[in-house]
């Protein structure tokens, strides 16, 4: 197959950055940032803290974020009043494994599944990209039914 229509599987890096902010405090757990470095100074952790917290309660259907509402604010308060803290970077490297793809109809077709379907002209794909047989074929010699193959 030429490279212009089948791009093969191959693995990715991924790197998840965080800042925290440790503590000493028994029973609170440290207060973590992900996405960058925001460790150069306090105004700035303390900005993409406020903004993290309320992407979580934005994603977890929590409503709208306020202080009074959010006992992990509360608990970074208390930690942050008493001055006995520190900031904190490190990352974590992730390989992951992206699938391979086929160009179908002009539009590239994920090969990640065992089946793979054009939602276009209803071709199938197995997994590294080999046109299967029209599906009125699947189970002949079985004599299963091609629902079954799915």
């Amino acid at each position: 197959m030429t490279s212009d229509r089948f791009i093969p599987a191959h693995t990715r890096t991924s790197y998840q950055r965080t800042s925290y902010m440790s503590h000493d405090f028994e029973g609170i757990c440290n207060f973590e940032i992900h996405g960058g470095d925001y460790t150069e100074g306090i105004k700035v952790f303390n900005k993409e803290y406020i903004a993290s917290r309320k992407q979580l309660f934005k994603d977890m259907g929590w409503g709208e974020w306020c202080e009074e509402n959010d006992l992990g604010y509360q608990n970074y308060l208390k930690v942050l009043e008493s001055g006995e803290w520190k900031l904190g970077y490190y990352e974590n490297e992730f390989n992951y494994r992206v699938p391979a793809q086929i160009k179908c109809c002009d539009k590239w077709l994920s090969l990640g599944s065992f089946t793979n379907t054009c939602d276009k002209c209803g071709a199938d794909y197995n997994g590294s990209g080999q046109l299967l047989a029209s599906r009125s074929f699947w189970g002949e010699e079985t004599g299963e039914h091609w629902s079954e193959c799915l």
